[in-house]
């Protein structure tokens, strides 16, 4: 199979809690509704329901605005809000939540400085999510030398630093740092297991993942086993971060050759996902296509020609009908008709995903031209 799982969602939400909890204090000048409001978004995050923590969040950011709060508070506002949509993929807005945060904090003779990293740290993830890997890198690096500086080498909230750094690593195929990154998260999460223990989940999954894409699936498998169980107890057996664990481990046992095993864990955080996000999130279209891939390798192609084509659907909604994630939903779909014997729509599919992927090699190249 010629895809991989994308380092996305699985360093976790609890950045945007340490936000909103750690000013807890902060909040104290704020009538009680907002409090609640606050409370009630956090809450959301924590079992997963997305939607109805950036509604509050939305009402939350709307009332300090309107009613000329600290800067603190709004810098609390917008993190909630801006890690919020983040975290289900809505990349633009939240970027520009970041980017007000941001300069709030250094601007603002006021605003509480020790939010500065956990706003890096939020900004540099979703650059890393994005594709934008110097940028990543460089906020990353801003964060982590922050944390270190206040908080200390051995403080939390430097696993999702180093948990993001070492995601950047990866991407950009740096293996030595990605490595010791994870696993210097590791080591913090496990000496602070009361505190992060879902970080630790985490960090876990990262480090399996790096492993996965080097094919050392020996070392993987019981990173992600431990992953899941810990996430089954700190997230909850039906959270996206579980969702996205299990959908990790369940590409990986189809790796392995494990089909029945592969099948039931991937259908599980099939469920969840659909469950929390519907059936066209990108989260969602990735795993159907996944589950897609192995049932087709089960021989069920009646039921893996559906999924095939609902994922199609979903990624075309999230990413554009000429995006590389659509030209590889097409290129596993038509290996699923030929062996339908539906050889004609096969090659058809196969011709629009080889257009694409020239497309995207032009693109990369047609500012390189040659000098006359």
């Amino acid at each position: 199979m010629s895809f991989q799982i994308k380092y996305r969602g699985l360093f976790c939400l609890s950045v945007a809690m340490m936000l909103t909890i750690s000013v807890a204090g902060s909040l104290e000048g704020q009538n009680v509704e907002l409090q609640d409001l606050e409370r009630l978004g956090r809450q959301a995050i924590k079992s997963g329901n997305y939607g109805e923590a950036i509604r509050s969040f939305r009402i939350v950011l709307e009332r300090a605005e309107n009613d000329g709060v600290s800067d603190t508070q709004l810098v609390v506002a917008l993190g909630s809000l801006a890690e919020a949509l983040r975290s289900i993929g809505e990349y633009d807005e939240s970027e520009r939540l970041f980017v007000r945060a941001l300069g709030i904090l250094r601007s603002s003779n006021t605003a509480n400085k020790q939010d500065m990293p956990v706003i890096l740290t939020d900004l540099g993830r979703l650059y890393q999510e994005t594709g934008r890997y110097t940028l990543a890198e460089s906020f990353l690096k801003n964060a982590l030398q922050l944390t270190e500086r206040d908080l200390g080498s051995q403080h939390p909230q430097m696993v999702q630093v180093l948990n993001g750094l070492g995601a950047v690593y990866t991407s950009i195929n740096k293996r030595k740092q990605a490595e010791s990154r994870f696993k210097r998260a590791i080591a913090i999460a496990e000496n602070n297991l009361g505190n992060s223990a879902s970080d630790l989940a985490a960090a876990l999954s990262n480090l399996a993942l790096f492993y996965e894409k080097q094919g050392k699936w020996g070392l993987a498998e019981p990173l992600l086993i431990r992953a899941v169980q810990i996430a089954d107890s700190s997230f909850g057996p039906e959270h996206p971060e579980t969702a996205a664990i299990l959908t990790a481990l369940g590409f990986l046992y189809y790796r392995q050759g494990k089909p029945i095993e592969s099948e039931q864990t991937l259908r599980r955080a099939l469920d969840i996902r659909r469950k929390i996000f519907g059936p066209a999130h990108s989260s969602v279209a990735l795993t159907t296509l996944i589950l897609a891939t192995v049932l087709t390798a089960n021989g069920q192609y009646e039921e893996a020609r559906l999924l095939y084509a609902q994922s199609l659907q979903a990624v075309e909604q999230n990413f554009g009908s000429r995006s590389p994630e659509v030209a590889t939903a097409l290129e596993e779909f038509a290996k699923l008709l030929h062996k339908a014997k539906s050889h004609e729509e096969a090659l058809d599919m196969e011709a629009r995903a080889k257009a694409i992927r020239a497309e995207a090699a032009y693109v990369v190249k047609a500012p390189t031209a040659k000098k006359r």
